[in-house]
């Protein structure tokens, strides 16, 4: 009987027999406010020192440039300026102008920007702004660590330790400079919801499944669609916990297609606007970024422990392993959770999710000779065919571990109240710790993107369009840093710019951009930007402008100058129809 006794303490108890938490009781606000506290902490340590610079500072990560954390604030002021004209022309973002639906072309992360839209309208700096979204993320992350193994009626004290690692997933980590890439919650919240689901059928529990897959994409679409397939078969599991009854056939298919609607409404406009375009990503790119076996023993660049050694900078698809500690307790936690009938079912989803996403991550790098699973799903999954960085899936891998870990520690802890709750604490703050990367590296941002020159420009209502020289004569990221400046300065001026970054650019675009950057001032390309894309304003860095004075005086009839300072010479295009048909004849010789 004492075997007996010591076997049920350590298991996870029944759904029946597990005390019902009341959000609104004291225990459950007390509990509540326990886990966003210690996730919040469990970010504040994750992002050490930028706690102490918020304000002006972002963090590098595996970043080697500040051209994505520019482009992501960028992107959360679109938003919020959006929001507070209902949203009108939202993607028609003012960047590689004249050409629409711009905003389609990288992650608009919707939900995020709104979230934090109240900030720009207080005043507060871009930098701040930024890491309140970055902080809110990591910290969601934990919570829905700890709320999916709480579903899964683990104790509160374990599933808060799950929560603390699933603040410090090594991904996010390695994503730490691309705040758009860090958002797991999604897939968390969706499971807790099938979860839920299997066990009452309820009507509510359908909606916040629905909930948790609308979260993913509008905080990532990309991860959205990569998180599809689970989703799918999670939904298929807790059907099947229902007996697939009529009734939560209905509930669960009723909430999927309001989320679809919603979804579709967003996404549409982008998927034809892609489709005219002829947007995809070639099977090379995607054999590029595809992760292969080796990927998953590496840490990022940044990490704090040097074993197992940390990816090289030319690998994109490195540093993926998930921690030592953390995989030893993810492991022993499946074998725990398959061996118990009353936690079997889910287990093996969170299992095979892990799994699945493992071996997705490495895209055209596993399979049988030309067929490969992400192959297969690429060729009947509308969207597959624009991803491009396929090693992310490792981010749904990494996701599901700390959950599968509460399993493993839960065990140990009912083995003793004190000693084993202990011995568990250490564990799962070991794990956390294994998997640091501090003390990160930070870029200064300044703390208005207001200059001089932006707010002499923002005055100017006859002045209609900007091209800003010079244009990057490079295609890498950090090429674009110069680009994601004028992006930082546009958010200040708020004039339509010819410039710009994203994760595409508009057909025949790079042609033109590096055409700017080996011919400008030439007269054809004055006349290009005045007369063909309607540009009436030209901004020109001093520091360019210094070492092509000669050139610059041979169009001075074409340019008439409007402003100066130690940054910028500002000039207004003026060009007439006989110069440019003289120019486009003798550049066609």
């Amino acid at each position: 009987m004492a075997k007996l006794d010591a076997a049920q303490s350590a298991a996870i108890p029944i759904p029946d027999a597990r005390p019902v938490e009341r959000s609104g009781s004291l225990a459950g606000i007390g509990w509540a406010s326990a886990v966003a506290g210690a996730c919040l902490l469990a970010a504040l340590v994750f992002t050490w020192p930028l706690p102490l610079h918020l304000t002006s500072t972002v963090p590098l990560g595996t970043e080697h440039a500040s051209t994505v954390h520019l482009f992501t604030i960028w992107t959360l002021w679109w938003t919020a300026d959006r929001a507070a004209h209902g949203f009108a022309n939202y993607w028609d973002a003012p960047s590689f102008y004249p050409n629409a639906g711009v905003f389609t072309f990288s992650e608009p992360e919707p939900l995020t920007g709104l979230a934090v839209s109240p900030l720009w309208a207080m005043g507060a700096s871009p930098a701040l702004i930024h890491n309140v979204a970055l902080l809110a993320i990591l910290v969601l992350n934990g919570v829905f660590a700890y709320r999916l193994a709480r579903a899964l009626d683990a104790p509160r004290f374990v599933s808060l330790l799950g929560g603390v690692l699933g603040v410090m997933l090594p991904f996010s980590a390695l994503m730490m400079g691309v705040v758009n890439l860090i958002p797991a919650f999604g897939f968390l919240w969706t499971l807790e919801g099938l979860v839920r689901f299997g066990r009452d059928g309820s009507a509510g529990n359908a909606a916040w499944t629905a909930a948790g897959f609308l979260a993913a994409y509008l905080t990532c679409q990309q991860y959205a669609l990569m998180f599809v397939p689970f989703a799918a078969a999670a939904g298929i599991v807790a059907l099947w916990q229902r007996k697939f009854e009529w009734r939560s056939i209905v509930k669960l298919g009723v909430a999927g297609a309001v989320a679809g609607l919603i979804i579709a409404w967003i996404a549409l406009p982008a998927l034809r606007l892609h489709e005219e375009l002829g947007f995809a990503r070639s099977e090379l790119v995607v054999q590029r970024l595809s992760a292969r076996p080796v990927d998953f023993l590496t840490r990022p660049e940044t990490a704090a422990v040097p074993f197992p050694p940390a990816h090289k900078l030319e690998e994109d698809t490195g540093g993926l392993f998930p921690g030592a500690i953390l995989s030893v307790l993810a492991v022993a936690g499946a074998v725990i959770g398959i061996r118990d009938p009353r936690r079997r079912r889910w287990t093996v989803v969170l299992v095979a999710t892990a799994l699945g996403a493992m071996i997705l991550a490495m895209g055209y790098n596993f399979g049988f000779g030309a067929l490969s699973p992400f192959g297969l799903l690429r060729s009947v999954v509308p969207g597959f065919a624009e991803l491009r960085s396929v090693f992310r899936f490792a981010v749904i891998m990494q996701a599901v571990l700390p959950v599968l870990a509460v399993f493993a520690l839960a065990a140990l802890s009912g083995r003793s109240r004190w000693v084993g709750a202990s011995l568990a604490a250490v564990l799962a703050l070991a794990g956390a710790a294994e998997n640091l990367s501090v003390p990160q590296g930070l870029v200064a941002v300044p703390e208005s993107p207001r200059t001089a020159w932006t707010e002499w420009l923002k005055g100017r209502g006859d002045l209609t369009a900007v091209a800003h020289v010079p244009f990057p004569a490079g295609l890498k990221v950090k090429d674009y840093e110069v680009e994601a400046w004028r992006m930082y300065a546009q958010i200040d001026h708020g004039k339509p710019i010819v410039n710009g970054y994203s994760g595409y650019f508009p057909p025949g675009y790079t042609d033109f951009q590096l055409d700017m950057a080996l011919r400008f001032p030439a007269a054809d390309l004055i006349c290009e930007l005045n007369r063909g894309l309607e540009v009436d304003t030209l901004v020109v860095d001093r520091a360019w402008l210094a070492d092509h004075e000669e050139g610059m005086s041979k169009v001075a009839g074409m340019l008439q100058p409007l402003y100066d300072d130690a940054d910028v010479q500002i000039y207004r295009m003026q060009t007439t129809e006989e110069q440019c048909k003289r120019e486009t004849a003798q550049s066609d010789k």
